[in-house]
């Protein structure tokens, strides 16, 4: 079982995961292109833990 820490770490990652895909949803491209390098290394790291 994973110790509280790291579920919260994951959570976070997760929820920045989620809220930059929105942004990058629903605001021009340029105006939230500096949400996509943040969103790959969360989504990377993300990947990271589950495999």
């Amino acid at each position: 079982m994973p110790n509280p820490a790291e579920v919260i770490s994951v959570v976070v990652a997760l929820e920045c995961v989620v809220v930059s895909s929105i942004v990058l949803l629903l605001v021009p491209l340029d105006a939230a292109v500096s949400l996509i390098p943040l969103l790959l290394v969360f989504l990377v790291a993300l990947h990271a833990y589950r495999s």
